[in-house]
């Protein structure tokens, strides 16, 4: 997806945040009417939680991977605290012929985990992407340029109001022709077989609350994989400036707090509608997992312990080798519980929690957390596309 982004507050200090996909709120699919995949609300915050265990899947070249402070390294042009990030409205080219354009190569949900990853189209209805854009509060407002802890600080609140806008919003999609028809006969042959071809994809489901030691949520699906959580701060929603990631540059450290150790000798800021922080803690907080009546784990752990816990629970890499404990607690506070087969996706083998025949409760407990927080969850279900003749189609959530 290719697209110009525009922030209309730059009297306010606007920045565009870090990934350009935040920008996104929701993502629905649907074939000849028929609703393929929902979509989730917080889509955003979901690209966000992922990242921060999984490591950035964003294009460093057209994705927007952080936010700016003076140079943009979209365009090359300064910024200095008030007016535009690049002589015009957003971070382009002053000759709006030249614009620089955004582009999100990454998704979740079934645009991104449909398998096979070759799909044939013409056994389907015509396919209707519905992309939802997020509010304003997404973006961030600051007062300078300066580092944090100087009068005019790009961490120091704007006047806020910032707004943006997409234009020229278009698409490229990799089509692929064959010289014979073995694959249609094959895809054919299949049908007529079993009497539908399935396909299996990722779906999210999601619920937010304002956390007061325990919060609720239920789903019914063939195969729940994974509960993701995620915490922010109570003023998540309000426009504000950016936050300085723990151990990064600041005003009088040129190489970082950290002394330049895990790549901290440069700047980086995140937006407090993404900024994943523990909650506030009375003396040292647990979790725990209640699923009905069963616990994971069995015990209430530590941040420390849940983080041993997630990196056994995510398919790929752990985010490790960049990330400390304090930045984890501060900046990326994500919990993963797995409930499927170890890497069970790689077979296309439906191993979660079935939890359509029995209503599920489950929970997210916490204990000695002082104060309440904004608690994002997400479960990760693998549903299926049944599509038989005369494109027939069922989706199996």
């Amino acid at each position: 997806m290719h697209f110009n982004a525009t922030t209309n507050g730059d009297a306010n200090g606007a920045r565009l945040p870090a990934k350009i996909d935040t920008l996104i709120e929701r993502v629905e699919v649907t074939a000849g009417g028929i609703q393929l995949s929902q979509g989730l609300n917080l889509y955003n915050v979901l690209r966000h939680a992922k990242d921060a265990l999984l490591g950035d899947k964003t294009n460093s070249v057209c994705g927007h991977p952080d936010i700016i402070r003076t140079i943009s390294p979209v365009d090359g042009f300064g910024h200095n605290g008030t007016a535009a990030l690049s002589g015009i409205s957003g971070e382009s080219y002053p000759d709006t012929n030249k614009q620089a354009q955004f582009m999100i190569d990454h998704w979740e949900g079934f645009l991104g985990t449909c398998e096979p990853k070759i799909l044939d189209a013409a056994i389907l209805p015509d396919l209707v992407i519905s992309i939802y854009l997020a509010d304003n509060n997404v973006l961030t407002s600051s007062a300078g340029v300066g580092l944090e802890g100087a009068a005019n600080a790009l961490t120091t609140n704007g006047t806020l109001g910032a707004t943006y806008t997409l234009n020229n919003i278009h698409a490229t999609i990799e089509s692929i022709g064959l010289a014979d028809a073995v694959y249609d006969n094959m895809v054919s042959s299949m049908i007529a077989q079993k009497g539908y071809l399935e396909i299996p994809f990722k779906q999210y489901f999601s619920f937010t609350n304002t956390h007061e030691g325990s919060t609720r949520f239920s789903v019914a699906t063939q195969s729940l994989d994974r509960v993701w959580v995620a915490f922010r701060n109570t003023n998540y929603p309000t426009q504000a400036a950016p936050i300085r990631v723990k151990g990064y540059i600041k005003n009088g450290s040129a190489n970082g707090e950290y002394l330049g150790m895990l790549d901290t000798s440069r700047e980086k800021y995140v937006g407090a509608y993404y900024n994943f922080v523990e909650p506030g803690t009375t003396s040292k907080n647990t979790y725990q997992l209640q699923l009905n009546g069963a616990y994971l784990p069995q015990f209430a752990a530590t941040a420390e312990e849940m983080y041993s816990l997630s990196k056994n629970s995510i398919l790929g890499s752990y985010n490790e080798s960049t990330m400390s404990l304090q930045q984890y607690k501060n900046n990326y506070f994500v919990m993963c519980a797995r409930l499927n087969m170890p890497e069970s996706e790689f077979s296309r083998t439906l191993s979660g929690l079935d939890t359509r025949s029995v209503s599920l409760n489950g929970y997210f407990n916490t204990f000695n957390t002082n104060g309440n927080s904004n608690i994002v969850i997400f479960c990760e279900c693998s549903s299926t596309l049944r599509i038989g003749q005369g494109r027939m189609l069922e989706v199996i959530s």
